[in-house]
């Protein structure tokens, strides 16, 4: 599995263990969309993008994140367990991020 494979599992893992929905996500049609969708109850939702340390947003990732972003759709990007467990937090209480 790759290292980027690894974080998604933990993702998921942390994700469900605390009481919410993780999904992959593809966007039909369209290429630079982040990786997964996670949400709990009460609307407390993200889109999170999984990259390995030391691995970039691509020129097309950056603008469709950004668009993303302006328009008030909350986008994360982790590169460890420990910033998985941080935002995955944040996330379900509502602080900001």
């Amino acid at each position: 599995m790759t290292p980027a494979g690894r974080l998604q599992d933990h993702l998921k893992h942390v994700v469900q263990k605390s009481g919410g929905q993780y999904r992959k996500v593809r966007w039909e049609g369209r290429r630079g969309c982040p990786d997964c969708f996670v949400w709990w109850k009460g609307g407390k939702s993200a889109f999170i993008e999984v990259k390995a340390p030391g691995d970039r947003y691509s020129k097309l990732q950056e603008r469709e994140v950004a668009r993303m972003q302006h328009d008030g759709i909350p986008v994360y990007t982790v590169s460890t367990n420990e910033e998985i467990d941080e935002i995955v937090g944040k996330i379900r209480h509502d602080t900001d991020v």
